[in-house]
């Protein structure tokens, strides 16, 4: 289902190694939350995904685990931004806005996708479900802001 709708959106997925489902049950567990079908069976299918200038549309289980927990863990930026406990980051855009979704009752919600601005700390809910998230990311149409 995921590979023919990125092949239509002309992204390249020679190269995309799907991830385990091994994987990722340890990534729900380390957080301890539930992913939504949605993004395990993109995740089974693609493993991740990269634009066309190098952003991550989509990190691997791996990766999302190392980036979920730099969020979360590091010291200062308890004293630069509000808590990050409420996205789940899944990517970034490559100039380091990284695009996260709702995390609701130890539940992480494929419809509600949000873009994070590093530099203000604004989080905004681009309207958008995983699907349309992609295709916004792969014609690079993503703004999220009002």
């Amino acid at each position: 289902m995921w590979r023919h709708f990125l092949q239509e959106l002309g992204l390249h997925l020679a190269d995309c190694a799907p991830a385990s489902p091994a994987a990722i049950e340890h990534l729900e567990h380390a957080f301890e939350l539930v992913l939504p079908e949605d993004l395990k069976s993109l995740l089974l299918e693609v493993g991740a995904l990269s634009g066309s200038y190098g952003e991550g549309m989509l990190w691997s289980p791996h990766e999302m685990e190392e980036q979920n927990r730099v969020m979360r863990q590091r010291p200062q930026f308890g004293s630069l931004y509000m808590p990050f406990e409420g996205l789940f980051f899944i990517g970034d855009l490559g100039n380091g806005d990284l695009i996260g979704l709702r995390v609701l009752q130890g539940e992480v919600e494929a419809n509600n996708v949000f873009r994070w601005d590093h530099e203000s700390d604004s989080r905004w809910n681009i309207q958008l479900d995983l699907k349309g998230y992609l295709q916004a990311a792969a014609t690079g149409n993503i703004l999220g802001r009002p």
